[in-house]
């Protein structure tokens, strides 16, 4: 699930760069583009060969185009960087662009974005993806990635600070 996880962070940005249905793709894109990010966030994964869901909190620092620092603070403390180069079991990852998606705005009472893999790689990872954003700011709150076994994490976003200064020294491994 971690593989999956910092796949989706990697990039996040890019997928709102889908095409445009009555403009609130472009809108949450534009409200959405950094480069520099800083969050918490409290994320809830979910399988049903679990008796419970697993709940952990932490941080997130990005960095255009490519690095990244994900920091679980609870319930047990451990850091993933990378500094422009995923891989995985020795295989290496191209990060996703707008392209490796089809976007569509959803209805509803907050603004909403699903995006479905059309990368073969992407597809036997994720199923879907929804995205949620604030409607008064349209910046990201939340998003939902469904596993293609239909298990599925939540990652809610709070303190959201961007296009600030960081130090290089975050995404050295440690």
């Amino acid at each position: 699930m971690m593989k999956r996880l910092i796949l989706f962070l990697a990039f996040l940005a890019a997928a709102w760069t889908a095409s445009a249905q009555d403009g609130i793709l472009d809108r949450l894109k534009a409200a959405n583009t950094f480069e520099t990010l800083q969050l918490s966030f409290v994320q809830t994964r979910h399988s049903d060969l679990l008796t419970k869901d697993l709940v952990s909190e932490g941080r997130m620092v990005l960095a255009a185009p490519d690095r990244i620092r994900w920091e679980v603070l609870k319930p047990y403390p451990s850091v993933f960087v990378s500094s422009g180069e995923l891989a995985f079991a020795g295989r290496r990852f191209r990060i996703p662009t707008e392209k490796d998606f089809t976007a569509t705005a959803l209805e509803g009472e907050d603004l909403a974005v699903k995006m479905v893999p059309v990368r073969r790689d992407l597809k036997s990872l994720f199923r879907e993806i929804i995205v949620h954003a604030d409607k008064q700011t349209l910046r990201l709150r939340s998003a939902l990635l469904i596993g293609v076994d239909g298990d599925w994490t939540l990652l809610e976003f709070k303190d959201i600070r961007t296009d600030f200064p960081v130090d290089a020294k975050l995404f050295e491994k440690e």
